[in-house]
């Protein structure tokens, strides 16, 4: 059985997306960065991880620990004080049950709010903030499609509102990183339950 979990699929995944743009430019410049931070709603504003997706993120937090630390015993011997180590995510474990999530997914599910929004470690967003808008779907011929997300949200994006176009690289870049994580039967689940 082909699983997610594991931290060298999730950065392969990563690598590739990093490698591409909805746009020329960053497109939060288009919204204010509606969908890191959408007003009055910043507390409940968040994402779930995919399975095995934390691992990554945990890795690099764990990382940045270690690099804050060396760094808080050099500058303190240097000037006499310790820098703040930058916590940028806010983590909660949910129940897949509780949430409507497919019978599969059986470990916790991991939310996740960004307390830096609208900026944030490019490098280490996560998987929905880098393929969105699109959203993937099982099309009547049985063949993944990526879409506009069709979710009501509580922000509006300019690209899905105004039928942007988008780059043909971040589109193909997509469409490759959906078809091989819904390898993983977990995922592949939700994916029809999007459909």
């Amino acid at each position: 059985m082909f699983l997610m979990d594991d931290v060298r699929r999730w950065k392969a995944v990563y690598r590739l997306l990093n490698q591409v743009e909805t746009e020329v430019f960053d497109c939060g410049t288009l919204c204010g960065s509606a969908c890191c931070a959408c007003a009055g709603n910043r507390e409940e504003m968040g994402i779930y991880l995919f399975p095995g997706e934390h691992l990554l993120l945990q890795e690099a937090a764990a990382k940045e620990a270690a690099a804050a630390k060396e760094a808080e015993v050099t500058e303190a011997s240097d000037k006499g004080a310790a820098p703040e180590i930058k916590d940028w995510l806010e983590w909660t474990c949910e129940d897949p049950r509780e949430l409507g999530f497919p019978d599969s997914w059986t470990e916790p599910v991991y939310f996740l709010t960004c307390k830096t929004a609208p900026s944030c470690p490019r490098q280490l967003r996560p998987l929905q903030c880098r393929t969105f808008p699109l959203k993937p779907v099982i099309g009547e011929n049985g063949v993944l499609e990526m879409i506009w997300n069709d979710e009501e949200l509580p922000y509006r994006c300019p690209i899905i509102e105004r039928n942007m176009p988008i780059h043909d690289d971040f589109y193909k870049a997509t469409y490759a990183v959906w078809s091989h994580l819904m390898r993983d039967r977990r995922i592949m689940d939700l994916v029809l339950g999007w459909s």
